[in-house]
């Protein structure tokens, strides 16, 4: 089968989009099956080199489409229209919604008769809906409802977002499969205390690490009142906050830190990749993420895969955490989140458990090879209904 995946960009620094379509692209090469990633040209993109490192990378085949970057040309540019008929795969995988290339490209399909995917990647959920509101129900109305409802599926990462896109009313099947981990990437060989080598001050004092985006979506205010409060009961505990910077909402919280006088006790790493991330998972007492909305947090993946207990928020739409012991779900309550983070830290026998589960959660639901032949199967299912219908 040749699959084609379709995504606004592969720069890692754009969060979790370009990273689950390349490994997930990797998987399915790893199957048997051509695949193509077909992504706008652009000048400066920055790419993880991580999964060029796994094995199946070079089966993976990538095409560049020379596409406007700034309006009106971008918004009107039939390129990707053109560059999918080309193409002409089997079927396409497109991940995200709110992308003009996006909306040519399922135009040019549905004119080839190429039946696609929609993966969402929590981009209609209700946090993400009420952002720039009004833009994207003019949206909607001019193409972006056409190209949903007209998706031969919608791939939907949890229950939760399957649930939200149904309510939105598109008609097309929705299809839950989560993301996942490739474990021979997040198990990489580390020496001990090497992360916390790197990181001045920090020395051998356990701490809880924060690895997401600096955003307000992920929570920065909420973790600074948290950690604030926690801090007090914890008073050997140190916090390492590790991601890209994209908003002014970590220069808020770095003010509440410093204000309750725990600057000494925080550490901001910036991102961290490979080897490096890896030994900071390992060395973490906890994982956290107060984050007002994800739709699949591969981080929180990443953590239990590696034995590290987890504090998230319900907004995570992780329950498995949960479910299977793995660590705490929480409100979006700072004091509710603190109480976690204290329960789970100040008890090892717990917190030792609630790793080993979590890394059991992981390995029997959510590795991307198990995973890629449920895409896999979604996409015969697409075509063949598509077929049908010719």
């Amino acid at each position: 089968m040749r699959i084609a995946h379709v995504i606004g960009t592969l720069d890692y620094r754009a969060g979790g989009p370009p990273a689950v379509c390349r490994r997930l692209a990797i998987a399915q090469a790893r199957l048997g099956h051509e695949v193509t990633i077909m992504s706008p040209r652009i000048e400066g993109e920055q790419l993880d080199p991580a999964p060029d490192e796994l094995s199946g990378a070079d089966r993976v085949s990538r095409v560049l489409v020379d596409y406007p970057t700034v309006a009106p040309g971008r918004i009107f540019s039939r390129t990707f229209a053109n560059a999918v008929e080309q193409e002409h795969p089997d079927i396409i995988h497109m991940h995200g919604v709110w992308e003009p290339l996006l909306l040519r490209a399922s135009e040019g399909a549905r004119r080839a008769g190429i039946p696609y995917v929609i993966r969402p990647a929590g981009m209609l959920d209700v946090w993400s809906m009420a952002r720039s509101a009004m833009k994207k129900r003019i949206a909607l109305a001019l193409g972006f409802r056409t190209m949903l409802a007209e998706a031969g599926a919608i791939h939907a990462l949890n229950e939760h977002e399957a649930k939200t896109v149904q309510a939105l009313g598109f008609g097309s099947p929705v299809v839950q499969i989560p993301n996942g981990v490739f474990l021979e990437e997040v198990e990489l060989a580390t020496e001990p205390g090497e992360f916390r080598a790197s990181v001045p001050g920090l020395a051998n004092h356990p701490y809880a690490l924060f690895l997401s985006r600096l955003h307000y979506k992920k929570g920065l205010d909420i973790l600074a009142d948290a950690w604030t409060n926690a801090a007090k009961r914890l008073p050997d505990h140190h916090l390492v906050v590790a991601g890209p910077r994209e908003d002014d909402s970590v220069d808020s919280f770095l003010a509440t830190i410093d204000g309750a006088g725990f600057s000494e006790r925080v550490h901001l790493v910036g991102s961290v990749h490979g080897r490096r991330k890896s030994a900071a998972f390992r060395e973490a007492a906890c994982f956290v993420l107060p984050s007002r909305q994800e739709g699949f947090s591969v981080a929180i993946t990443e953590a239990l895969s590696l034995g590290v207990p987890a504090v998230v928020t319900d907004e995570c739409h992780f329950p498995e955490v949960a479910e299977a012991g793995a660590g705490r779900v929480t409100t979006l309550e700072a004091r509710d989140f603190a109480d976690a983070m204290v329960e789970l830290l100040q008890d090892e026998g717990r917190r030792l458990a609630a790793g080993e589960a979590g890394a059991r959660l992981v390995r029997e639901r959510f590795t991307w090879p198990a995973i890629a032949e449920r895409t896999v199967e979604l996409c015969l299912s697409v075509i063949g209904t598509s077929t049908a219908a010719q």
